[in-house]
């Protein structure tokens, strides 16, 4: 078999890529179109085999995405200017680079080499479960920084839709393509499990959209769906690229603010609140606004848990629409912490 490489290795800029984003990779037969004209014909139908090199995410709150690596060279990393984001405190800012080089020899068939360094990070990089600082991979190695684990595979392209749809069907909500609730639950659990060592602030915004039934039998069902992809858009388009946002029920969204106190969550769901209430009515074109109840709950991770904090959200949000709606309540009790 043939390894075909993509001619967008030649240097296009690279993509950013959010692990909390819906963006998908739509690799479908048109991509072959891109790729090198180098085929080995085995059979007299003309038999073809392509490849592309994948990253998987084996654990952490991406499980079971996967990346094809379709550029040049890309950075995994905490910081926001990495290409992959991981929003794991054990993982440094810049922590390890992944390069790959195209290799054409004469008569013989483009070959790709994938070379991982580690950019010198605080807690290093294991390639197989040894630490390494650079080594050429081979499929199935597996890659570890921090609490998350990759494997390093050369995915057939014909299998990559199929992988592509078994994840979303897992992880994803079908109608908003946020993080569906069995999802966005495990982010939870994981990212305080992650913050205790250092004492990390976590936060949570729960967002319930405002007599959303009235809406419903108004304006009719495919309608109310439309309002529940506005607002997911809106929220999306709000939050920070390190925060986590999931479909929790039928109208209702749960948002997980990493490193943030209380002060700082309350200001990122009053942005919401003002948006949803400013745009979702004009993007659908709906003589009344579209607004939301927001619920939210912060504790250091030493004295947090899943279910502590969304029940103190669920109070909070309770608050909010006893209030009048359209507004935030932060849950507040004589021994929440402060820094």
């Amino acid at each position: 078999m043939v390894f075909l490489l993509i001619k967008k290795l030649a240097g296009e800029p690279v993509q950013k890529t959010l692990l909390n984003s819906t963006k998908n990779y739509n690799l479908d037969a048109s991509i072959l179109a891109e790729m090198d004209s180098t085929v080995r014909k085995d059979s007299i139908h003309g038999e073809v085999s392509a490849y592309i090199p994948t990253l998987t995410f084996l654990s952490g709150p991406s499980i079971g995405k996967e990346i094809p690596l379709l550029h040049r060279e890309i950075t995994l990393g905490r910081g926001n200017d990495c290409d992959i984001v991981i929003a794991d405190p054990a993982v440094s800012r810049k922590h390890l680079q992944i390069s790959c080089r195209k290799f054409v020899k004469k008569s013989v068939p483009s070959k790709l080499k994938v070379v991982l360094k580690d950019l010198d990070s605080k807690n290093g990089t294991l390639v197989n479960y040894s630490s390494i600082k650079k080594t050429v991979l081979k499929p199935g190695d597996k890659i570890i920084l921090g609490r998350v684990i990759l494997k390093y595979e050369q995915r057939d392209l014909a299998e990559q839709q199929f992988f592509d749809e078994i994840y979303r069907l897992a992880t994803l909500d079908n109608l908003t393509s946020l993080n569906n609730k069995a999802t966005i639950t495990r982010i939870l659990k994981e990212e305080i499990a992650g913050s205790v060592r250092d004492q990390r602030w976590v936060s949570v915004v729960l967002v319930d959209i405002d007599k959303f039934k009235s809406l419903n039998d108004i304006h009719g069902h495919l309608k109310g769906d439309r309002v529940l992809q506005t607002v997911a858009e809106v929220i999306l388009s709000t939050v920070r690229r390190r925060d986590k946002v999931g479909r929790f029920g039928g109208d209702e969204f749960l948002i997980v603010l990493p490193e943030t106190e209380d002060n700082g969550a309350v200001k990122i769901a009053e942005r919401i609140r003002h948006r949803l209430e400013s745009s979702v009515n004009q993007v659908l074109e709906l003589t009344e606004k579209v607004t939301a109840s927001l619920g939210v709950a912060s504790k250091r991770a030493t004295v947090a848990d899943p279910e502590q904090l969304l029940e103190q959200a669920d109070v909070a949000l309770y608050r909010s629409k006893s209030l009048g709606r359209n507004r935030v309540e932060l849950w507040k009790n004589s021994s929440t912490e402060k820094s």
